[in-house]
């Protein structure tokens, strides 16, 4: 039976998303609207009853979700692509993150919160969803243009710098500043090496692995086998201490630079429109509207924050 509730809700999850979409389409909005929107009616936090019966697993799938689509983000942005930006989307990142962080917290702290929840509002402002702004990049078809690539970089290189930031909210609940400064010094260190490691093994192995399934297996194959590098892939990144997102990119930001790119795009473009639909509509059932409304002058104060920092 829990096979057959897992294949109940995937179909109501599944339903709810596109009818959400198409009629977000024909107002004129991102389906992420009516995808979000779908979740929040159809979870457990808004309505006395609920049509998913087993919440967990649509959390799982939803992660899926988000593997495949930072993979068909890589692949729209490939090393090459990367190297050829130059510095700047690091620049612009880096500068964006401490002008958005420093102006925040000097904000909240004034309006009467602490230390610790002014840097975590603070924090939360400093990152974008990597999933929505690619999502909204395709919908306005910028994939392939530099500044849509642009953004696409940037919000990708904020997802590392999400993870400083956590590592510095651990040191700032454990009150300590000398296991911050070393954990900040050990955790970029890490993450460099990391990083240098998979696109260096991978550019050296996926190439001609991927060139030695061409010529010996037929395309099916060969998307099985990129999918199960593509979920190693990310397993590694999270067990390293780092986002499935990262790691789920970098693959795909390799694979972008091969011959057989076209093919294993086209190859995951269904499974990625469907499994990015469940995990917009997951995010959306974490949505409480009751809580909303009950805190909507700091929700209100916040956004107007992320908007002014945001626009210096």
């Amino acid at each position: 039976m829990n096979g057959l509730t897992l294949l109940q809700d995937l179909a109501v999850v599944l339903l709810a998303a596109g009818a959400a979409g198409a009629l977000c389409r024909k107002l004129g909005l991102s389906v992420i609207v009516g995808y979000l929107v779908a979740g929040i009616f159809i979870g457990p936090l808004n309505l006395p009853f609920t049509y998913v019966q087993d919440l967990g697993r649509v959390q799982t799938l939803s992660q899926i979700g988000l593997v495949f689509l930072m993979f068909s983000i890589g692949l729209g942005l490939s090393v090459s692509k990367l190297g050829r930006m130059g510095i700047a989307p690091f620049i612009a990142t880096a500068v964006g993150a401490l002008l958005v962080l420093a102006t925040s917290r000097l904000v909240f702290t004034l309006v009467g919160l602490s230390a610790l929840e002014a840097f975590f509002l603070a924090a939360m402002l400093t990152v974008s969803s990597s999933a929505v702004i690619a999502k909204v990049i395709k919908d306005l078809n910028l994939t392939h243009e530099r500044p849509g690539q642009v953004g696409l970089s940037i919000t990708v290189l904020e997802d590392v710098v999400a993870v400083v930031m956590l590592t510095i909210l651990g040191a700032e609940v454990a009150a300590s500043t000398s296991t911050s400064s070393a954990g900040l010094a050990t955790l970029l260190a890490s993450l460099s090496a990391f990083i240098m490691l998979l696109i260096g093994t991978g550019l050296f192995v996926l190439p001609r692995l991927l060139r030695r399934l061409e010529t010996a297996v037929d395309t099916e194959l060969l998307t099985i086998v990129v999918a199960g590098l593509l979920l190693l892939m990310a397993v590694l990144a999270v067990e390293a201490g780092y986002s499935l997102a990262l790691g789920a990119f970098l693959l795909g930001a390799m694979v972008a630079d091969t011959p057989q790119k076209a093919a294993i795009d086209n190859s995951f473009r269904g499974m990625r429109d469907m499994f990015s639909s469940v995990f917009f509509v997951a995010i959306g059932m974490l949505i409480e509207v009751q809580k909303l409304l009950e805190l909507w002058p700091l929700i209100l104060a916040v956004t107007m924050q992320w908007k002014k920092s945001h626009r210096w």
